[in-house]
């Protein structure tokens, strides 16, 4: 595994707008459950990070009926949380996704917990508690390491991206 899974953290995140759609990778803040308040080390909002493949919670599609969305928690990247900050950011702790902080002034780095995946009630997720969204080719990272932690394969990230980045909010076209 290279020393730079993820993109730098300049190029990590898109524009947000008014219209973007929501979308995989997507970051919101508030509305989280129990579990997470017991392991969060975040004072105030919680945070997490939007996973499943856009066709699950697209308003055209079968989002317009499913009440429930999958997301995975962020917690601080800091001495607390258990974890290296430099093994996370090179992406070799395979049960996280690295997310460094969104704004200048914003928080620290924060990491998503993979295997504190749950579902959520999808009104707690929408443009306006979105506090985030990844570029084209942070989504890519986002999606190889989903592919290693949930399947245990890499992702062909160069096949991915001719058969499937039209889909992401920011594709050309």
């Amino acid at each position: 595994m290279t020393d730079r899974f993820y993109p730098k953290p300049s190029r990590y995140f898109a524009r947000l707008h008014p219209e973007r759609p929501i979308f995989q990778g997507d970051v919101f803040r508030g509305g989280f459950g129990a579990l997470w308040r017991r392991h969060t080390l975040v004072q105030g909002h919680g945070y997490a990070i939007l996973l499943p493949q856009p066709c699950e919670y697209a308003e055209q599609e079968k989002g317009s009926i499913h009440p429930f969305r999958l997301v995975a928690p962020l917690f601080p990247l800091n001495a607390r949380a258990g974890v290296d900050h430099d093994l996370v950011r090179a992406g070799r702790v395979g049960h996280t996704l690295w997310i460094p902080r969104w704004t200048d002034h914003g928080p620290q780095d924060y990491f998503a917990d993979l295997r504190l995946t749950t579902s959520l009630d999808a009104t707690f997720l929408t443009r306006h508690t979105r506090v985030a969204a990844l570029s084209n080719v942070a989504w890519l990272a986002m999606v190889d390491r989903l592919s290693r932690y949930f399947v245990g394969i890499p992702l062909d990230v160069n096949a991915f991206a001719v058969q499937q980045a039209h889909l992401h909010p920011d594709a050309v076209s």
